[in-house]
């Protein structure tokens, strides 16, 4: 036996479906959590979210027919239309306006009426639109039917991290709780109740966590799907290409310590982490990512009709910018885009608990001595991607447009289901009162989050 077998048990036989009917309530529970939960708030919701909707809106009207939205190109009369008749949350100077409403051509817009969405693929809005067209049919709102489908997005991470967190042998009321409180959190409020390219985010850290899980517990064919996966969660958005990042971290540092306890010299060590399968599988999850980014940016230059409207904002990026950066990610992996206030009273205990886990279970899986090295490694892989990718992100900004912004935090919301899943390894297997308290803690955290609203 391996020297790294210990950090996640080898599979055992799979046990007859009677048996199996715990994992299939969970599940079943999580899914309709979810949609409950963004259904609640999409049916309150009356403006939009400042967190660029006004432009997934105008992608999402116009995919269907065009597919693609090129550089250069005009807002879409809907979309300019829905902004001045519904305003937008937060923006005092994007306010309802009704006279506007009426005549919306005749108001000024955001960037001159320009957009930004041709940054991204068309994958979400057009699946996006494809899952919300039943809805329309029904009679839905075409915006509120894009917003509904963040429920489906949602329930795919809750299921991908369940599913990650079974596989490390964590106890169903422990696996089900912490997922709840995912589902409730303010990354899925802002990102899963709007249209919006950071619904996928969750989904994408889930899956790169489940898949890891897999290839820990000696699972080959998950080493594989990881290239495929990230390369496809990233065309959906780029930040998503954080939680792979972790994901090829946790392979490296398997591999290096599966190789520090071979026989031989230190050249025979070398060649057993270099041709090891999750090295391997590492640097392909790193290098398809970035080809598939590398032909995306190719085909969107390719297509453009017109020059990218300026921003009119940022600075030349300067070292003490990367420093500042440093500490954007880890304390806010369990927040949203915009302060918790925003979302009214009920929002505090629901950040707080998301906070405290996310970043107990992450930095205390990392320094406790007493577990196995690899599930150690989940730990420490999350707290050192969630230090290193802001400022990482900050120069390849930089460099690519020359200017420095400050990144929102939630561009890190894919390394959300890696710090959660790093706090139920951390828990293990508790005594059968602190699993059901931990259940309770996931319950009642999704219930408040179903009382926050637009404050």
């Amino acid at each position: 036996m391996s020297a790294d077998a210990d950090a996640v048990a080898p599979s055992e036989p799979r046990a007859p479906w009677w048996r199996r009917r715990g994992d299939l309530l969970a599940v079943l529970a999580l899914i309709v959590a979810s949609f409950v939960f963004t259904t609640d708030q999409v049916t309150e919701h009356e403006m939009m979210s400042p967190i660029d909707e006004y432009q997934y809106v105008g992608y999402y009207a116009k995919v269907a027919d065009h597919g693609i939205v090129r550089r250069g190109e005009a807002m879409p009369f809907f979309a300019r239309k829905y902004v001045v008749c519904h305003g937008v949350r937060n923006i005092p100077e994007m306010a309802r306006n009704p006279a506007a409403c009426r005549k919306p051509n005749s108001v000024g817009y955001p960037i001159e009426g320009g957009t930004t969405a041709d940054l991204y693929t068309p994958l979400y809005f057009g699946a996006t639109r494809v899952l919300a067209q039943p809805l329309i049919w029904a009679g839905v709102d075409f915006v509120s039917a894009g917003r509904l489908v963040g429920g489906f997005w949602l329930a795919l991470g809750a299921v991908f991290l369940y599913l990650a967190m079974r596989r490390g042998k964590v106890p169903i009321p422990i696996a089900v709780g912490f997922n709840l409180v995912m589902v409730g959190s303010l990354a899925a409020y802002w990102g899963n109740t709007y249209i919006s390219t950071d619904a996928t985010a969750l989904a994408s850290g889930g899956l790169a966590a489940l898949l890891t899980m897999q290839a820990l517990d000696g699972g080959r064919r998950s080493l594989f799907l990881l290239p495929a996966a990230a390369a496809l969660a990233t065309l959906f958005k780029l930040q998503n290409f954080i939680g792979f990042v972790a994901a090829a971290l946790v392979l490296v540092l398997a591999a290096a310590y599966g190789a520090s306890h071979q026989a031989g010299g230190a050249k025979s060590r070398v060649r057993t982490f270099l041709t090891d399968r999750r090295t391997i599988s590492a640097a392909a999850t790193l290098v398809a990512s970035i080809v598939a980014q590398g032909c995306w940016i190719a085909l969107r230059s390719a297509l453009a009709v017109g020059e990218q409207p300026k921003f009119g904002f940022g600075a030349p990026l300067e070292g003490k910018n990367l420093v500042v950066e440093l500490g954007n990610f880890l304390p806010a992996l369990g927040g949203g885009a915009l302060a918790p206030y925003a979302t009214g009273s009920a929002t505090l205990p629901v950040y707080t608990v998301a906070t405290g886990l996310a970043i107990g279970g992450s930095v205390g899986l990392a320094l406790s001595a007493g577990l196995p090295p690899l599930r150690r490694f989940v730990g420490a892989s999350t707290v050192l991607v969630a230090v290193v990718a802001a400022p990482a992100l900050a120069i390849v900004v930089g460099i690519v447009e020359n200017i420095y912004v400050p990144l929102p935090s939630r561009y890190a919301h894919s390394l959300l289901p890696w710090a959660l899943l790093s706090a139920s390894l951390l828990v293990g297997r508790p005594r059968p009162w602190l699993r059901y308290t931990l259940l309770a803690l996931g319950v009642v955290t999704w219930g408040l989050a179903l009382m926050m609203g637009e404050a």
